[in-house]
């Protein structure tokens, strides 16, 4: 049954709980983020909120605000229980590759050795298998969703239109996804380039590969995860929205009705085929036990070179670089992963309403963290003087003090006494003749002590 509560109500409830103060950061960034996720909640309109920073091991951060259950009055934390819907796909991905680790599938598997109900037409000359490859990284061509799916579409227009007084219906069966295959066509060649570096998003090339990973791997999907992924890393509150106890475990998901300034209740969220696309429920605790395994060495889940991969070829993540994102969306809530594998920071923002914009935040939470993790330590000016070797002694060029100023030897009868100008972090220019300037990039370590330069097409070693 579809409930409404007054908007200055949800609001109040919203301001019962602040944030939380972190775990370890300096108290100045912890107040920057409590206001920065306070103004989110107010601006998302969100009955319920979970927020967590992790650098590397540790959260850093946590807030919580809000009702996962506004009826119930229950209050949110970072181990309430929120469906992530597409973020699945990070799971479903890390399941492929480490059946691939296993020896079980291989990357360029053609789907129909798993799934021989793939009968998916091309009129795209030189078309040749899709493989689970492509249905990974979004490049095999498929369309978003299976037209056995219209039913959700039309129920959810009908829902939104008639304030909720029409039953909204979800996602087909597998059983009514793998029929429809046959009446498929693709959208785009496989490997359609796209500008922007986007990709041609498909849930039904997520629910066809998991349907695959289930035969290959001989055992129920959603077991596998459980005792393959979430087990090991400690997701022990993580889980599936099919499970019999879900419906009573989970944030209540909600709609902002901005017309009559409501907040509708959403009903529950079943997902059938799209299981394996977005069908998990996890805690923001739990999402951190995610992203630091995307840092820490834990070959017995997967290896670090498989993990790699997944971030360079895309499989599931989506590149915002420095960043890895991944966000997920249905009626009733949104989510977002984000990480940084180089500074090891990340954090999991967890929603229960619909139509929740992170960028701002991201943005916001970026900025703050960055001024405590994303720097490293400058070197002094002295760490730069030294002789820097081209690998097999090709060639070598020394960097010399002279009145904290730094200078160059290479091209030093072009360019007698020519300083090295600062040019930004660890960048250093010398100004040439007829607009033509050599530059330098110094490489350091975490704690300041410099090992190389970038100059020319080259890298040379300190000695």
């Amino acid at each position: 049954m579809r409930k409404y509560f007054p908007v200055l109500l949800t609001f109040a409830i919203l301001l019962i709980q602040r944030p939380a103060q972190a775990q370890s950061l300096p108290d100045s960034i912890a107040v920057k983020l409590n206001k920065a996720i306070s103004g989110f909640s107010d601006k998302c309109k969100s009955p319920a909120l979970a927020v967590c920073v992790v650098h590397e091991n540790d959260i850093v951060y946590q807030s919580s605000l809000g009702y996962i259950d506004i009826a119930h009055q229950t209050p949110a934390s970072i181990d309430a229980k929120f469906p992530i819907m597409s973020v699945t796909k990070t799971f479903t991905a890390t399941m492929l590759m480490q059946l691939a680790e296993r020896g079980a599938v291989k990357l360029d598997d053609d789907v129909r050795k798993y799934v021989p109900e793939y009968k998916v037409k091309s009129d795209f000359p030189g078309t040749g298998p899709t493989t689970l490859f492509q249905l990974v990284t979004h490049s095999a061509g498929l369309p978003r969703n299976t037209p056995a799916d219209a039913d959700f579409s039309v129920s959810y227009d009908r829902w939104m239109i008639t304030g909720g007084k029409e039953k909204l219906k979800w996602f087909s069966t597998d059983e009514a996804l793998l029929r429809s295959l046959q009446f498929i066509k693709l959208e785009y060649p496989p490997y359609h380039y796209l500008h922007h570096n986007d990709r041609h998003y498909s849930n039904l090339g997520y629910s066809v590969l998991g349907i695959a990973l289930e035969r290959a791997a001989k055992t129920d999907f959603s077991a596998y995860v459980r005792n393959n992924i979430l087990k090991p890393l400690g997701m022990t509150n993580s889980g599936f929205l099919t499970e019999p106890a879900a419906r009573k475990q989970v944030a209540k998901g909600y709609r902002y009705n901005p017309v009559t300034g409501a907040t509708d209740t959403v009903p529950y969220f079943e997902p059938y085929s799209a299981l394996y696309a977005g069908g998990m429920y996890a805690t923001a605790r739990d999402m951190c036990r995610f992203i630091s395994f995307q840092f820490n060495d834990q070959p017995r889940v997967l290896s670090a070179e498989s993990k790699a991969r997944m971030i360079y070829s895309r499989l599931a993540w989506k590149p915002a670089y420095p960043y890895t994102l991944h966000e997920g969306a249905v009626p009733g809530y949104r989510s977002i992963v984000v990480f940084n594998p180089d500074s090891k920071v990340g954090w999991v923002i967890l929603t229960n309403v619909s139509d929740v914009d992170f960028n701002q935040i991201n943005g916001q939470i970026a900025d703050i963290v960055n001024t405590v993790y994303g720097k490293k330590e400058v070197p002094d000016i002295t760490s730069y003087v030294g002789t820097y070797k081209l690998p097999g002694g090709y060639a070598e060029m020394k960097i010399s003090l002279r009145n904290d100023t730094l200078y160059s030897s290479y091209l030093q009868d072009l360019l007698p006494g020519k300083p090295m100008i600062p040019d930004g972090g660890l960048r250093f220019k010398v100004e040439g003749a007829n607009g033509h300037s050599i530059h330098y990039e110094f490489v350091a370590d975490d704690d300041g002590k410099v090992r190389s330069l970038k100059q020319g097409q080259f890298v040379w070693y300190k000695e």
